[in-house]
């Protein structure tokens, strides 16, 4: 994931946040200091079409495309052999920027147990425990951060949600949250490229959809006695 890291596939394709994700956070919330919407676009194989000086909307000058470039370097230790794009996160980059030295792997924080709790509480009805559970998070990374405003299920769950995907960016849980909420996949306003995504840019919700469900490996059946094509998800 991380935009520093010296790997042919970090420095040819930045990963990038959502841009409706993004674009819903507050201005007083820190986070969105670690997601660049203004970078700009140096990949010249762009599937977009809007990669290079010339094709970035964004700029219509070349000098200031450039600094915009050398700004992102100079900030967030991006080498001059990684490409950049508009949404890149820097939210994990190398203690070491332009290197393959090893980072430490994130398991499990302190945020993510707040938010566990915030959607359980919100599950049972709970809208003060849901709040309650909140709002030490919101308030640490939003200096306007108002709870109270989210005082319905349907809020809460919406704010929830949206948290999830703004704090747990790139952390893995995109998938299970899916799953538990039964919602499909529709990209269509991310920012995500169609050419890129292709079957993953929709997908239908899991009640409706096998590809959700991880499939027996053929190998399992075959060697175990137990198991038959019956057994398969």
């Amino acid at each position: 994931m991380s935009p520093t890291f010296q790997g042919s596939q970090n420095r040819g394709n930045p990963k990038l946040i959502s841009k409706l994700v993004y674009d819903a956070t507050p201005a007083t919330d820190y986070r969105s200091d670690l997601y660049l919407p203004m970078a700009p676009n140096t990949n010249g194989s762009a599937a977009n079409d809007q990669g290079g000086f010339g094709n970035d909307p964004n700029y219509t000058d070349a000098a200031a495309f450039q600094a915009a470039r050398r700004a992102i370097e100079d900030a967030w230790g991006v080498t001059s052999r990684h490409n950049q794009h508009p949404y890149m996160h820097v939210k994990f980059r190398n203690k070491n920027p332009g290197t393959i030295d090893p980072d430490d792997v994130i398991f499990m924080r302190a945020s993510e147990m707040y938010l566990i709790e915030a959607e359980a509480e919100a599950m049972m009805d709970d809208v003060a425990g849901a709040q309650a559970a909140l709002k030490p998070l919101g308030e640490e990374r939003d200096s306007a951060y108002d709870v109270t405003i989210f005082n319905t299920k349907e809020k809460l769950m919406d704010h929830i949600k949206w948290q999830r995907r703004i704090e747990l960016y790139a952390e893995g849980f995109g998938y299970h949250d899916h799953i538990r909420w039964d919602e499909g996949i529709n990209l269509t306003g991310s920012g995500a490229s169609l050419v890129l995504y292709q079957d993953g840019f929709t997908q239908a919700k899991p009640s409706l959809n096998d590809k959700w469900i991880f499939k027996i490996p053929q190998a399992e059946i075959n060697a175990n006695p137990n198991l038959s094509a019956a057994d398969q998800n």
